[in-house]
């Protein structure tokens, strides 16, 4: 997914390892694509913050895209969970 913020813009992908390749591209979920306005001419979608984003996604808490539950519920690292920023 690509997203600016006027002044950066980047391609972001989250990906799962699952022991053989990488599973779908899951941005547009996590960044709730659908809701955010889009730039036609840059080809991408408009954030506040590409830096916030970016961070967000590689968060391993309970907000962040790197982050599963445990067998307890407790929020812990996905360590099989990657994001993949391409600067454009």
């Amino acid at each position: 997914m690509t997203i600016t913020d006027g002044k950066r813009t980047v391609e972001i992908t989250i990906r799962r390892w699952n022991g053989s390749g990488y599973d779908p591209d899951w941005s547009y979920d996590y960044f709730d694509a659908g809701s955010l306005p889009y730039d036609e001419e840059k080809g991408a979608h408009i954030v506040p913050d590409v830096q916030y984003c970016i961070d967000m996604a590689n968060d391993t808490g309970e907000e962040g895209a790197r982050c599963r539950y445990d067998e307890y519920g407790d929020v812990v690292p996905d360590e099989d969970m990657f994001v993949f920023v391409d600067e454009l």
